[in-house]
């Protein structure tokens, strides 16, 4: 698969760590320069729907978080455009060498089937088993962790996210966690060998700022349990219309 790691223009320190780490794994990537909100002039920095993501967030946006969808979107287009599955990183990945090289392989062999893997450890519990590969596990989530730092995407959920995207109502992370707005299955990798570093977010602040507004913290709660119950219901129509070895083993 082709590689692309999303950064931005000024992350220089990032980009060092990124390339050395993916030298590594041995992995042959291109730097994605995505959009930075701070200073760029981009028609998708347009597409955010302040109301919808006020209401579903309890807070209003940040403005790196526009920034990084919009970022997503692009490579999500590139993927299209290439008609092939592709790798993605963003710039703040920590690698543990063996353990990704495996995760690599179990991507590439399932990635046209999957559509979408995420490669990104995570303590969540809420997934089953689809192949075991000694340690590590293909999974089918049944509650997406929130979390981009790397995943693996072919053309037709690309398409499936690009779809739903004509506006942006979330963070790009808590969109892809929605399986109920986009309806694509979602696989990981457990354990992937890649996560998070510790450098400090370029988001900004997503605390809310000023007085608590009830009907906001109402309409929050209210998108938050509406959530809740599309996505288990997602998760049901999965079950059914999945090919059998997705399911779970019983």
């Amino acid at each position: 698969m082709k590689s692309y790691c999303i950064t931005l223009k000024a992350n220089h320190c990032r980009q060092r760590s990124t390339a050395d780490a993916l030298k590594d794994v041995q992995v042959d990537f291109e730097f994605f320069i995505g959009v930075d909100a701070r200073t760029d002039e981009h028609p998708l920095l347009k597409r955010i729907h302040d109301r919808a993501f006020l209401h579903n967030m309890g807070r209003s946006h940040a403005i790196g978080e526009v920034g990084c969808y919009a970022s997503h979107y692009l490579i999500w287009q590139k993927c299209v455009e290439l008609n092939e599955p592709i790798l993605v990183f963003e710039d703040h990945a920590e690698i543990d060498t063996d353990t990704f090289r495996n995760t690599l392989t179990i991507a590439e062999q399932h990635i046209n089937q999957c559509g979408f893997i995420r490669l990104q450890d995570s303590k969540n519990k809420l997934h089953y088993s689809v192949s075991t590969y000694d340690a590590q596990h293909l999974i089918k989530y049944l509650k997406v962790p929130q979390g981009t730092a790397c995943y693996a995407i072919s053309p037709k959920a690309a398409k499936a996210f690009i779809e739903q995207s004509s506006t942006f109502n979330y963070p790009v992370d808590v969109f892809l966690r929605n399986t109920w707005v986009h309806k694509h299955p979602m696989f990981g990798v457990s354990s992937a060998g890649l996560q998070r570093s510790k450098q400090p977010s370029i988001i900004g602040s997503r605390k809310h700022k000023g007085r608590k507004d009830y009907s906001v913290a109402f309409m929050k709660i209210v998108n938050k349990i509406k959530s809740m119950t599309l996505n288990l219901s997602t998760n049901l129509y999965h079950l059914l219309v999945l090919d059998k070895e997705f399911r779970p083993k019983l």
